[in-house]
């Protein structure tokens, strides 16, 4: 070979070096970030654990694999399930809706496509996982609304409807300062002066209740999972079934059987305040879900939960005595249709026209003392006004 040849060689393979070593470099430079984040945290989503699917099917057993115990320390199996630590849950079948129905049948004791049977008082195990996933969906959270996949929203619905009572109670009041539990029956939760009961208004012997974590964390939650129209109408449903169930609860005086006022508020205007608190709060998700783009409009979101409400919820013109489980509330069977068009789904998304319409038949129903019933209707109708301007 001539020099010349030689020459032009040596100039091709210098060159083929510097480029294999710009490669090398280019490469080097996109993958070694990728490798010390971990590959795991680097997709863009993840399905739910493959054990996701018995759990779903057994609710026994997935109460017992995610209870994270009386002190809330082992929640490693939760946060794998809902994928709250790195890459969040895919959206579909084996993502949010595959962990959702596992959540579901962990907290309420029944599977996602049981819900329709009766419910059962909730165990100490089901409420603590519901406590633990309020507490780990709303980790982290400094804005109105925490960042968890909508997909899940469907499922959180039918787990807080679950615990209705608790759910309100909380919305509205937040937990007790003074306990410090995940959980409480209804005998833990009677006031020692016996004056009543912090948990729920009508105790059933066999209820446990969830506490769910400070800091308004609950809070926060309701207003994500009710971003979505489905899970709004099961929020709201099962609220206004609690309504009726409480007023036909009570005496011609519009009071609870043997109640002590205790700071200077009677348990009945606590609990109409707690019920006109959480249907404001829903209302006021609802324009922010909007004002977020997680909804289109308020009137396609209107027309939505119109088409998913099960209907309208109206107290027994009489008193009634009986004291179900809290557990069973959501399960009320509508009094009414809601209607269709238009009209209708205004009517039903003015939570003051649905829970005053429902009030006033029902004072007019049971001879409730004109004076009385209006104080307790400006005390409902303040807490409403203030619950609607979201903090």
């Amino acid at each position: 070979m001539s020099l010349l040849g030689r020459i032009r060689g040596a100039a091709r393979r210098t060159q083929l070096l510097v480029l294999s070593g710009v490669l090398a470099l280019a490469l080097t430079a996109v993958l070694l970030p990728l490798l010390l984040l971990g590959g795991e945290d680097t997709q863009t989503c993840r399905q739910a654990p493959v054990s996701a699917r018995a759990l779903a099917r057994d609710p026994g057993r997935a109460a017992k694999a995610l209870d994270p115990g009386p002190d809330i320390t082992r929640t490693g199996p939760l946060k794998h399930l809902l994928r709250t630590a790195g890459a969040p849950l895919c959206e579909g079948a084996d993502g949010t809706q595959l962990a959702g129905r596992a959540l579901v049948a962990a907290t309420t004791g029944r599977t996602a496509d049981d819900q329709h049977k009766q419910a059962r008082p909730h165990t100490e195990r089901s409420a603590r996982v519901a406590h633990a996933a309020v507490l780990l969906l709303s980790e982290g959270s400094k804005s109105y609304l925490p960042d968890f996949p909508l997909g899940l929203n469907p499922f959180l619905a039918q787990m807080f409807a679950a615990y209705i009572q608790d759910t309100s109670r909380s919305v509205a009041y937040g937990a007790p300062h003074d306990w410090q539990h995940p959980t409480a029956t209804a005998e833990e939760a009677e006031f020692g002066d016996g004056s009543g009961n912090w948990a729920t208004p009508f105790p059933h012997k066999y209820d446990v209740h969830v506490v769910f974590p400070e800091f308004e964390r609950a809070q926060k939650v309701v207003r994500r999972v009710a971003a979505s129209p489905r899970a709004f109408a099961t929020l709201y449903d099962a609220e206004r079934a609690r309504f009726a169930w409480y007023l036909e609860r009570l005496t011609d005086g519009a009071q609870e059987p043997g109640d002590k006022p205790k700071d200077g508020l009677s348990s009945t205007e606590m609990e109409l305040e707690q019920s006109a608190t959480f249907v404001a709060e829903l209302m006021a998700s609802r324009t922010l879900a909007v004002k977020e783009e997680l909804a289109p409009s308020l009137a396609e979101f209107d027309r939505a939960v119109l088409r998913h409400t099960r209907g309208l919820y109206h107290p027994a013109d009489h008193r009634i005595r009986s004291r179900p489980s809290s557990a069973t509330l959501a399960q009320r069977h509508p009094d009414a249709s809601a209607g269709n068009g238009k009209r209708a789904a205004e009517r039903l998304m003015d939570g003051r026209v649905q829970l005053f319409a429902v009030f006033d038949t029902w004072t007019r129903q049971r001879a409730i003392p004109a004076g009385h019933a209006e104080r307790l209707r400006i005390q409902m109708d303040s807490r409403y006004a203030n619950a609607l301007n979201l903090p």
